[in-house]
């Protein structure tokens, strides 16, 4: 089987909050994640069978965890603009 779009979607999360710093916003985001795929891989996995859309369950979830990146994003502080250092005169 290919890799899993929505591993790497959940890998992507990860690595966004956890590149930041050690801080506890960082560790709060980290921990998002994790209980979201705890939760659906509960829910899934019990109800798994031969006829289970495994690709379609894998973009659904991919789906997901881009959405919850698209939300930490969204709802982030802004980081303010740096201006631009001004070209030396001679």
């Amino acid at each position: 089987m290919a890799d899993l779009k929505s591993v790497t979607a959940l890998e992507a999360l990860i690595s966004d909050a956890a590149g930041k710093s050690e801080s506890a916003a960082v560790k709060a985001d980290i921990a998002i994640a994790g209980t979201a795929a705890s939760l659906l891989a509960s829910t899934l996995v019990p109800r798994l069978d031969p006829a289970l859309d495994i690709d379609g369950v894998d973009a659904a979830l991919a789906k997901v965890f881009s959405g919850l990146s698209d939300l930490k994003a969204a709802i982030a502080p802004p980081v303010p603009a740096v201006p631009a250092e001004s070209a030396p005169t001679v």
